[in-house]
């Protein structure tokens, strides 16, 4: 079915016009003669289809080329004649040519060089015939001239494309009032547009040859080398850049260039901004002036559309420049209960060319209610036409809230309970309801005209307080206070007065109204509680300096124990000496973590213990704790194991300690408890939580078991699951509770599974955080040989005589003194390399001690290490130690290994 299809090959070789019927009908006249044939076209193939667009004696149409005569022509790309189509039935399209009468057809494809068959060019008659070879080659030459006349017709329309297309770069190029032109490299203007004559007041001809730097700012030229060097250097081919320029007529301009690079040429596009720049200084001008004041001002339109706001503008309603760009004030502020009458009729009067003001309840960009007063004022063009609208916004709502306080006061103020006065805008009394009369005894008239202190002010009236609310008053602020007073009769009494100014517009009268209630109970309820509660805080701190006391005094005997049961341990000792020295050894060691856990229990009690994060290797502590634990099995039938999951990082970050406290009170609470089985300890990883490593660890045994209803009850201080299981199994009930309570300052919870005779499994789960740094470090520290001379100062003898047979192992030189006054004489000499020192002893205590010698104008005695002998562990002693100026601080009852490297690490930095 034939179709209209557009030919693009036809419009690329301009056959659409009308003059290419001319130029054809010559060849298809000479195509009849040289065969004697009736008919003759020249079709032209594109996409599929054919167009029969040039005949004689046959219809021009389109059609697909698959349903043509022509096909085996085109397909084959080779002359191709059918003497009697009346036999070729076959033959695609000889059906149309019979019914046309036609019987024979020859036809020639015309070939393009790049091998495009472009068209084919046909003859036809009704009578069957076959052409002789002498026809052919001429019908063949014609082909070719057809084609030849194709291309030529191709190149002349290229050919006018290219002039049109300069032509128009021509004018586009000098329709434009920016400068554009092109520079060698040496900066030589090689061609320059009309608008050089705009911008450098010099004719194009006049610039060619000309350096660039002749018409741009020195100094700015300067920058732009140095800008186009570093472009250049970093492969940028680009950039943009503001300059002065001159030109002939001595007017300055600044003009924005977009500079290109490309093959050692320069091209340049400057645009005069020599205006925009001084609009930009006057719209900033403006915008630092508008942007000082507290009201918001919008500049609208002649449309009333926004176009520009002011900071104040978006403090009141939320809304930015961009929020409120090409849209109506009143649209963007207006919501539910917004009075359309009162925005219709204010852009009637701004229609009609009027100012207009009116009050609006808006809504802020967050859905607030706001009460807005708008003065709008107009700005005319010089033909007296609406150009723009500048509006003033003031944020009333206060004044609004105040209005309607106002209101509902004189509805409820004589009937409230609460009492009301009602003053002048000097604060004298205009009227005070009933409520109030009760409160101060004082009738209405009688205040009447005065001011209402000058009544009920008194020896314990806060004055201070009362000058502030007048200053507050005389700026008509709203103001809250509550203060002492006193009634008629003399009588004391609390109240709280809320102050709201009042301005009536109608009339221009100011007035502030006071809401006054009775607020004695209250005050005497707070008094009591305040009390309380300084009561509670020095029994809190009784309780700190009583256990602090208690530590040092238990600590300092016990460090004598447990040091010298460690000095009979490791000296050669008879066989019938070590069970004894051993049980020595465990009932200092138990007496020691009894302490520990009283301490640690006050300290978690008083919000003083917090965790440390440190390096922590989970894997190593449990083992560590696991081996250490087993001694304590004492021949049980216990299988005591555990297990860490493969997943857990080799470290992370946390508290070691206290990790290590919470495993170790539940393993010794399952060693206990379990008179034969297992105890098995496991940790597991869970999923990542807050980018934090999570891991659950659980303890688990087969003993003894905890009854349902006594499971909450075990984790009271003090508290066992029987009554007589301290005296079973020994224990202080402490341990569970402070293991909870450390679990949760580590942010976890710890649970529990149980049934009597089966056996109990606590878990918990601890947050950890990751660990980031070299994983590789010694696991052991190297023994350590000490070679100075050091002083111990302590009032306790067994202490000092410890201290020198622990210390001498070390190979430390040890002098030992019994109070301050001893150690300030034997250090005068300056011989001494650390000194250990005893914060607690009769008349000059070590605090006082280290802040004498602090004071002495010497490097020796400011630089001399000096580590407290403490007991206690509470933060307030950790203070005082930093306050006097000690270096450091060791804890009694003390592991040598652990005090010897304490001291290794501080004589090493006072060699430093």
């Amino acid at each position: 079915m034939t179709q209209n299809h557009p030919s693009q090959v036809m419009d690329g070789f301009g056959l659409y016009e009308p003059s290419s019927n001319e130029e054809f009908d010559d060849i298809l006249t000479l195509a009849c003669f040289i065969t004697g044939c009736s008919a003759a076209y020249l079709s032209i193939i594109d996409d599929g289809w054919q167009n029969i667009r040039y005949t004689k004696n046959y219809p021009a149409n389109q059609d697909l080329l698959a349903h043509s005569i022509c096909y085996n022509t085109v397909s084959e790309e080779t002359f191709v004649q059918i003497s009697n189509l009346d036999h070729h039935p076959q033959v695609k399209g000889v059906e149309k040519a019979l019914q046309q009468n036609l019987n024979f057809y020859a036809g020639f494809p015309l070939i393009a060089a790049d091998g495009l068959v472009l068209g084919t060019l046909c003859v036809l008659d009704t009578q069957s015939k076959t052409l002789n070879t002498d026809q052919i080659r001429s019908f063949g030459i014609l082909a070719k001239q057809a084609l030849n006349l194709l291309d030529l017709r191709k190149f002349k329309i290229e050919r006018r494309q290219v002039d049109q297309s300069a032509e128009d770069s021509r004018t586009f190029f000098n329709a434009t009032t920016s400068v554009v032109c092109i520079l060698d490299d040496a900066l030589r203007i090689q061609k320059i547009n009309d608008a050089a004559e705009l911008i450098f007041g010099v004719t194009p001809q006049e610039c060619k040859g000309l350096n660039v730097a002749k018409f741009v700012d020195a100094e700015d030229m300067k920058r732009v080398l140095a800008l186009a060097t570093s472009c250049l250097k970093n492969g940028k081919k680009s950039f943009d850049v503001d300059t002065r320029v001159s030109s002939n007529n001595g007017d300055p301009k600044w003009i924005s260039w977009k500079v290109l690079t490309k093959e050692r040429r320069w091209f340049v596009i400057g645009r005069d901004i020599t205006q925009e720049r001084q609009n930009n200084k006057s719209l900033n001008q403006l915008s630092t002036i508008a942007g000082k004041i507290n009201n918001g001002i919008v500049i609208s339109n002649h449309k009333l559309e926004a176009v520009w706001v002011n900071h104040a503008f978006t403090k009141i309603t939320g809304y930015t420049s961009d929020d409120v760009a090409n849209k109506r004030l009143s649209d963007i502020l207006a919501g539910p209960e917004t009075s359309i009458d009162d925005i219709e009729q204010s852009r009637e009067e701004l229609r009609n060319k009027h100012f207009a003001s009116v009050e609006l309840l808006a809504y802020k960009k967050s859905g607030e209610k706001v009460w807005l007063s708008l003065h709008h004022s107009v700005v005319l063009d010089d033909e007296g036409k609406l150009d723009s609208v500048v509006s003033i916004l003031l944020d009333i709502t206060k004044r609004k809230e105040s209005e309607k306080r106002l209101e509902l006061l004189s509805l409820v103020a004589s009937k409230t309970n609460a009492g009301v006065s009602i003053c002048d805008e000097n604060g004298k009394v205009t009227w005070i309801n009933e409520a109030l009369e009760k409160i101060f005894g004082f009738k209405n008239e009688e205040v009447i005209g005065h001011k209402l202190i000058d009544f009920i002010k008194g020896e314990e009236t806060d004055f201070e307080l009362l000058q502030i609310a007048r200053e507050k008053a005389a700026r008509y602020e709203p103001f809250n206070l509550e203060h002492k007073v006193y009634r008629k009769d003399g009588k004391e009494l609390w109240v709280s007065v809320d102050n709201t100014p009042i301005y009536n517009e109608a009339t221009g009268e100011r007035a502030q109204v006071e809401i006054i209630n009775d607020i004695t109970q209250r005050k005497e309820t707070e008094l009591q509680m305040l009390a309380s509660r300084e009561e509670t805080l020095k029994l809190s701190q009784a309780k700190e300096a009583f256990v602090s006391i208690m530590s040092h005094e238990i600590r300092t005997p016990l460090n004598a124990v447990i040091g010298l049961a460690n000095i009979l341990h490791q000296e050669e000792k008879l066989p019938t000496q070590e069970e004894s020295i051993n049980l020595l050894k465990f009932s200092a060691d138990n007496l020691l973590n009894l302490i520990n856990d009283i301490l640690d229990f006050n300290k978690i009690e008083v919000g003083k213990m917090t965790l440390e994060n440190k390096r922590l290797d989970v894997r190593a502590l449990l083992q560590d704790i696991v081996n250490s634990m087993r001694f304590k099995i004492d021949g049980k039938p216990i299988k005591l194991e555990h297990h860490v999951d493969a997943a857990i990082p080799q470290l992370v970050r946390g508290d070691k300690t206290r990790l290590y406290q919470i495993l170790v009170n539940l393993i010794n609470n399952a060693i206990k408890f379990t008179p034969e089985g297992f105890i098995k300890v496991s940790v597991n990883q869970q999923p990542e939580k807050d980018n934090k490593v999570v891991l659950k660890f659980a303890v688990a045994d087969t003993g003894i078991g905890i009854a349902k209803e006594k499971q909450k009850a075990i984790f009271e201080p003090f508290t066992q699951a029987e009554s007589n299981t301290s005296r079973k199994y020994g224990g202080s009930g402490l341990g569970l509770s402070i293991t909870k309570k450390l679990i949760e300052l580590f942010g976890g919870n710890i649970q529990v599974n149980s049934e009597p005779d089966v056996g109990t499994e606590f878990y918990f789960t601890l947050k950890f955080n990751k660990f980031e740094g070299p994983i590789d470090m010694p696991e052991t520290a190297p023994s350590i040989t000490l070679n100075a001379k050091i002083l111990v100062v302590d009032d306790n003898e067994i202490n000092t005589l410890l201290a020198q047979r622990v210390l001498s192992k070390f190979g430390l030189t040890v002098v030992a003194c019994n109070s301050g006054a001893d150690a300030l004489a034997l250090l005068e000499d300056k011989s001494f390399d650390l000194v250990l020192m005893d914060v607690h002893m009769p008349d000059l205590n070590g605090y006082e001690t280290t802040l004498k010698l602090r004071e002495k104008d010497d490097v020796y005695f400011k630089e001399l290490p000096i580590i407290a002998l403490t007991a206690s562990v509470l933060e307030d002693s950790i203070d005082d130690i930093n306050r006097s100026g000690m270096t450091d601080f060791q804890l009694k009852p003390f592991k040598p290994d652990e005090l010897a490297s304490k001291i290794a690490l501080h004589l090493k930095k006072s060699a430093v």
